[in-house]
């Protein structure tokens, strides 16, 4: 499953590059400890600036907002939760400016 949104994201150096949407393709194909540990921090828009694991946290209340250092994720969201945050981040109200 993709998702169109990820054509329209951006970060600091503009548009998202291939192996950013690569990366936060494959949470969406196996969400599972490996693939969030390497697309969590993934800036997905600039304006306002928020990350994978920001637009998780703003549609699942049970995501944690925080985790040590070293440890395991006490949850890892699901394929529908993870391309809704995608998709309410980069196409959401507030990005259309």
């Amino acid at each position: 499953m993709k998702t169109l949104a990820l054509e329209f994201g951006t970060n600091m150096f503009g548009k998202l590059k291939p192996e950013i949407k690569e990366r936060l393709q494959a949470v969406i194909d196996n969400p599972c400890e490996e693939t969030w540990e390497e697309a969590y921090s993934t800036i997905l828009t600039m304006r306002p600036m928020k990350t994978l694991w920001q637009a998780v946290a703003d549609i699942d209340p049970d995501m944690r907002r925080g985790k040590p250092h070293g440890s395991l994720w006490f949850k890892i969201p699901e394929r529908e939760v993870i391309i809704k945050a995608i998709n309410n981040a980069i196409l959401g109200k507030q990005n259309l400016n």
